[in-house]
């Protein structure tokens, strides 16, 4: 026969049970995400190359940049 458990070792089990589904849930999100993050880091590059290429065009994008 199974005993009862104590409403303290009922609640860590169910806490612990919370918690491992937020981690699952939480390593899904960054399975999805990281291809994401990859392309940005990319990108961001890929705007450097470009950046440090222009000469006479840096107050042109100065000015993009802040909206003007």
């Amino acid at each position: 026969m199974r005993e009862k458990r104590s409403p303290k070792v009922q609640r860590i089990v169910r806490l612990r049970g919370q918690a491992a589904r937020l981690r699952a849930s939480y390593r899904a999100g960054l399975m999805r995400l990281a291809p994401i993050h990859h392309k940005a880091v990319l990108l961001d590059q890929e705007a450097c190359v470009v950046k440090s290429t222009l000469t006479d065009c840096v107050r042109e994008l100065r000015r993009a940049w802040s909206g003007v």
